[in-house]
């Protein structure tokens, strides 16, 4: 399975790492895992997906294949969704999704940047490092 998904702070944040070659059933399959982990966190849930150690994409066509996708019964847990990506394509790859979904979403290059930002929006937060 070219991810993993789990909680990076129990129930508050959820941390999922792609490597390798991305298809898009993996993201189906991860979209899944992400929102059993939602039903069982406590508001607001943020979500950090990093894709800086993927190798291919599947094309940017699939992401038809998703609008269809009900988040509706998460919606009210969400706080942020988090993208970390180096590569300018995946960073406009990822920012297909944001209307689709109508998140709050930002995109950062590195984790630590990634954790800085959520770091400053919900003091809620323990030390995240």
């Amino acid at each position: 399975m070219p991810f993993e998904v789990g909680w990076y702070v129990e129930n508050r944040v959820i941390l999922t790492r792609y490597t390798g070659i991305i298809a898009a059933d993996d993201i189906h399959e991860q979209m899944g895992q992400t929102k059993l982990l939602m039903m069982q966190g406590t508001p607001l849930i943020h979500s950090i997906i990093d894709l800086s150690q993927i190798e291919k994409w599947p094309p940017l066509n699939v992401v038809n294949e998703f609008r269809s996708t009900d988040i509706g019964d998460v919606r009210l847990k969400l706080g942020w969704s988090i993208i970390v990506a180096d590569n300018i394509i995946l960073k406009f790859g990822t920012s297909l999704f944001t209307p689709i979904f109508k998140l709050r979403q930002r995109v950062f290059s590195t984790l630590d940047e990634a954790l800085n930002f959520l770091q400053g929006e919900d003091n809620t937060l323990p030390p995240l490092k």
